[in-house]
């Protein structure tokens, strides 16, 4: 429990320096400076921790899509009257200035974007779930840091070096440096973990032994990846700075001047008769007549109705997958519909045309929704049907080796693809 909870304040941790960059960045570009300093700055971006963790906590928790949008705007007036309380307390001049009022924007910019993709991850991982039941689980770009993301601080801190920002190349510096070592320690907590779940049933492993051998290992690594870091600390003062936006000032642009004043202008513009009546041997061009008008109308009208009608099952689906992904209590949930009254075979019986599906995909289906109807967590891509079958409790089922002996037949057997006629 400690270990999930330390995992989860990691990938908070991992957001909020994400987050903490672009409020320098601004300031980069418009030249505005805090008069508090770098490290007042610094603190107070990192007042995004808060809605990172309330959105996280509402997003995994709140069930109606209703109360999800109220919290996020509470939220954002929150945010607000906090981030205008540190302006007023830090500000030194007694009046908000250009750089108050962009810190105030960013905090309720970044709260906004944190409400709206929470959402949509949400939506996107309760879709994937229910069109693909046993793939890999869906991991948004606000969860998991990773090693791989570091070029993210680096692209920060070549824009202050190229817009002659001190604070910015300060902030992505040692950024950077935290992020590294905090994505050290979220990949050697969840690589343990894993290693530990799939070798649980190997005897002889001692947990405590395995996590104190590896973290010496992480440790040392970590101790030699912060004295090659030392260098660059050091030298950190010494940077030559630049400012792209003064490359190009001493270019005077050449006027160019016409041979005469009609140029690249058209016939009609010169004077001259325009190019529909040019290409009509003179004459002037024929008016459209009335069915051409009424032909594009009812075309408009239908693609408008199209356009509508999709958006309207676009935000139906959205709303569903949203409140079908968890419950009150964070625990996943599964819209699972009895076979019998599947909307796909209803379709083909009314038909007459039952057994128009093919053998194998309807093993597989039915495969599928057994699992999920006695599963409620997502199966591993390593785990074999068997070990589905035993973490689903079904094991020892006489339908389900039945079952699983068709969808064994169906993944390493030949099944012909062949379209039936009901009998029934």
């Amino acid at each position: 429990m400690i270990q999930k909870k330390g995992q989860k304040a990691m990938e908070y941790l991992h957001v909020t320096l994400l987050l903490a960059l672009f409020v320098p960045l601004v300031y980069a570009v418009t030249g505005w400076s805090d008069p508090a300093g770098t490290a007042v700055l610094y603190l107070k971006c990192l007042l995004a921790a808060v809605p990172v963790v309330v959105t996280g906590l509402a997003a995994g928790r709140l069930r109606s899509v209703i109360l999800y949008f109220l919290s996020g705007v509470l939220l954002l007036v929150c945010v607000g009257a906090a981030a205008y309380a540190i302006v007023f307390m830090t500000d030194r001049g007694g009046g908000l200035a250009g750089y108050a009022y962009c810190y105030l924007a960013g905090m309720l910019v970044e709260t906004i974007f944190l409400v709206i993709k929470r959402f949509a991850d949400r939506v996107k991982a309760a879709r994937q779930r229910r069109e693909e039941p046993l793939a890999a689980e869906y991991v948004s770009v606000l969860e998991r840091p990773s090693l791989s993301l570091v070029w993210y601080f680096v692209v920060f801190y070549l824009l202050g070096f190229l817009l002659n920002a001190e604070p910015l190349c300060d902030i992505s510096f040692y950024s950077a440096i935290v992020y590294t070592f905090l994505a050290l320690a979220y990949e050697y907590f969840g690589a343990t973990k894993n290693y530990l779940e799939i070798n649980r049933r190997t005897k002889g492993i001692s947990r405590r032994r395995l996590y104190g051998v590896s973290l010496c290992l992480l440790l040392i690594f970590a101790l030699f990846l912060l004295l090659g870091m030392l260098p660059a600390i050091l030298l950190a003062g010494q940077r030559q700075y630049t400012d792209i936006r003064e490359w190009f000032s001493g270019i005077v642009p050449v006027p160019y001047e016409y041979e005469n004043d009609t140029g690249f202008q058209s016939p009609a513009a010169a004077g001259g008769p325009d190019w529909m009546t040019i290409l009509n041997d003179g004459k002037p061009a024929p008016e459209p007549s009335k069915i051409v008008y009424a032909v594009f109308f009812v075309l408009g009208a239908v693609c408008v109705l199209v356009f509508l009608g999709g958006v309207i099952l676009l935000i139906r689906q959205v709303l569903r997958d949203f409140r079908s992904s968890s419950d009150e209590n964070g625990d996943l949930v599964e819209e699972i519909e009895d076979d019998l009254f599947h909307p796909k075979e209803v379709f083909l019986s009314r038909r007459g045309r039952c057994g128009a599906e093919s053998e194998a995909a309807r093993i597989r289906r039915q495969y599928r929704r057994t699992i999920r109807r006695h599963r409620k967590e997502r199966p591993a891509p390593y785990e074999s049907p068997t070990e589905i079958e035993e973490r689903a409790g079904l094991l020892d089922d006489v339908q389900m080796q039945q079952l699983h002996r068709e969808y064994e037949r169906v993944r390493y057997g030949k099944i012909q693809e062949n379209c039936r006629i009901s009998d029934e």
